[in-house]
């Protein structure tokens, strides 16, 4: 107790019991992040991180105890702020976008490594450099928060080393191949090439454990597809002013789409400071979720969605959306969800990722994603992320977002599906940027090599596209006319339509059926004819064949299980009457009309019409 002014004041001084109690919350690869952090500080204040700088960290387990050395060459630190590397309440003032100086985070890191450590450093305008060491008596000792500074004239200029004497850590190769991968991810904006050609800026870092350099994560696959503005986009220079804070706030957001689902990268990344805080987060903290400022509930359709948002301000770091590990997003934090004056930064996120997050799976084919990597000429915006400038915009221009109404997809889609239908393929019909995803997308409706459909010079009209089943459906009516007649006649049908005839002749034995050059009489011989009924029914009944395909079938338990119903209704001026005449299983029925059990529903119907109207014509 002391007394002043007359009055008894008790003393509020931690102790270093305390201090070591701090490190509860604390791993081995969050404490040595929290120490590259910090040199990470160091190499900004001394040349704003121009120029190159290495951080090496080694682990000795040939002794009795593992020692760990954390070395690096980002500028080292002046003698007279010796005290901020330990010393309990000590920090840097100095914000000016630090990653987190000197702070608690620092001392919690040192006590959870290990006791005793060493810290030397020599700043780079320095004659000498300085050390001390702490160790378990300075511990005991509660009185006394001193520690001897030692001058050090073998450190280089700019070398700051941490030993910790003996490490806390089991430590084998996979511990540090583990430690690799998560710094490769948290400092990926410094080592990553792709991420400086996304961002703008370039850093000359290397990180090593045990020698071997850490490799950064990268950026995601993204796609860039030619069809409606399917590409991605990146609104920069996105700034909030808060009363609450001395500076201003500056986000950019980088979304788009994976040219394939990843369950592992899909999400949105968060970078404060240019420290990445989390990972392809699904959740509320990535922007996710119900809510007004929310993009809604990330399912398995969203797997594709990438979203970056990196957050930088001179302003106090305490008062950044991160929590002190460095490992989550507070997303009560004002920067995340705003002001009544200032919108927050999940606001910006949804404005500017809600058309991506539309375009889910069940909504854009992979057909029209795949195929558009950065590395093939069809790329839109020549394998680029767009860019967009809003520092002084408050809405999101549409012109800067995809199109969700997709017109350019479906009308292809549509083609596609109408050429599987016809059996045939029109490259040179489509526009070159647009042809992989047209091909791809082809081969997966037709089921079947693209070599194996037949190559046409033209588009078949608009409405045989979209009308392509009943169309196909004619075809193959008029194919089985002739065949079953003998004869083959594809003189007055159109380049698309033939295909189709032939791939029915072919699939019925009629290869060997000579064709005509003349119009065989009391048939049809255009598909107008059979949609208009212009003929008489040949049919001599040997028909065996189906008069329609279909690309859809049912499931094995479906062609065992299910059963059909045929009832006859008449309908006349006392209303309908009616009865059921069969009631049978569907597999029967397929094995009586000579299909394959698990034939489409389509077909099962255009089959048995024909099989009724046949037998009552006879």
């Amino acid at each position: 107790m002391t007394q002043l002014r007359g009055q008894e004041r008790a003393q509020l001084l931690p102790t270093k019991e305390a201090l070591t109690a701090l490190k509860s919350d604390v791993t081995l690869e969050s404490a040595i992040l929290e120490l590259c952090d910090n040199a990470l500080d160091a190499w900004k204040r001394t040349n704003d991180q121009r120029g190159s700088a290495r951080i090496d960290i080694d682990v000795d387990t040939t002794g009795e105890q593992p020692t760990l050395i954390i070395r690096d060459d980002t500028g080292g630190v002046p003698r007279d702020e010796a005290a901020m590397l330990f010393g309990l309440g000590r920090t840097a003032k100095q914000n000016n976008g630090s990653i987190g100086t000197f702070g608690v985070g620092a001392k919690k890191s040192l006590v959870n490594l290990g006791i005793p450590f060493t810290i030397r450093s020599r700043h780079a305008s320095a004659a000498e450099g300085w050390r001390f060491r702490i160790d378990e008596a300075w511990f005991e000792d509660d009185e006394d928060w001193s520690v001897p500074l030692h001058s050090d004239s073998e450190l280089a200029p700019g070398i700051t080393e941490i030993k910790i004497e003996d490490l806390n850590y089991e430590w084998s190769d996979k511990t540090a191949a583990e430690l690799r991968s998560r710094l490769g991810e948290a400092y990926n904006y410094f080592l990553s090439e792709e991420m400086h050609a996304l961002t703008g800026n370039s850093f000359d870092l290397t990180i090593a454990v045990d020698g071997e350099p850490v490799t950064a994560v990268g950026t995601p696959g993204w796609a860039y597809s030619p069809f409606d503005g399917i590409y991605p986009r990146r609104y920069e220079n996105i700034t909030l002013n808060f009363d609450e804070l001395e500076h201003p706030v500056v986000a950019h957001i980088t979304v788009g789409l994976l040219t394939k689902k990843d369950t592992q990268n899909a999400g949105t990344d968060i970078y404060i400071q240019k420290r990445k805080v989390i990972s392809s987060a699904r959740n509320e903290e990535g922007g996710f979720g119900d809510g007004r400022e929310r993009l809604g509930k990330y399912t398995a359709r969203h797997d594709r969605l990438r979203i970056i948002v990196e957050i930088e301000t001179k302003a106090n770091g305490q008062r950044l959306p991160w929590d002190t590990q460095k490992s989550s997003i507070d997303k009560h934090n004002l920067i995340m969800r705003g002001t009544d004056e200032t919108r927050g930064i999940y606001n910006w996120l949804r404005r500017t990722a809600k058309a991506f997050y539309s375009l889910d799976a069940d909504t854009v084919p992979r057909a029209f994603l795949e195929t558009y990597d950065d590395t093939v000429s069809e790329a839109a915006n020549r394998g680029e992320v767009a860019r967009y400038d809003y520092h002084s915009r408050n809405r999101i221009i549409s012109d800067h977002r995809p199109d969700t109404d997709i017109t350019e997809i479906k009308q292809v889609l549509n083609q596609v599906q109408g050429h599987a239908k016809l059996k045939i393929r029109c490259d040179e019909c489509i526009p070159n940027p647009k042809l992989p995803a047209y091909r791809t997308q082809l081969e997966q409706e037709s089921e079947s090599n693209l070599e194996q459909l037949t190559s046409v010079a033209t588009l078949p009209p608009a409405e045989a596209t979209e009308e392509a089943h009943e169309i196909a459906g004619q075809i193959n009516e008029l194919a089985r006319i002739h065949l079953e007649n003998g004869i083959r006649y594809t003189d007055e049908l159109e380049e698309w339509q033939q295909p189709r005839y032939n791939t029915y002749f072919e699939a019925h034995g009629g290869e060997s059926i000579t064709t005509l050059s003349t119009p065989p009489e009391d048939l049809p011989t255009t598909v107008a004819d059979i949609a208009n009924h212009r003929y008489e029914n040949t049919n001599n009944g040997s028909h065996t064949g189906p008069i329609a395909e279909s690309s859809d079938s049912v499931s094995k338990e479906q062609s065992q299980s299910e059963s059909a119903e045929l009832f006859l209704v008449f309908d006349g001026e006392g209303g309908e009457r009616g009865a059921k005449l069969l009631d049978q299983n569907r597999a029967e029925i397929c094995s009586k009309l000579g299909l394959s059990k698990d034939v489409g529903d389509d077909v099962l119907w255009e089959e048995m019409r024909h099989f009724l109207q046949n037998e009552l014509t006879e």
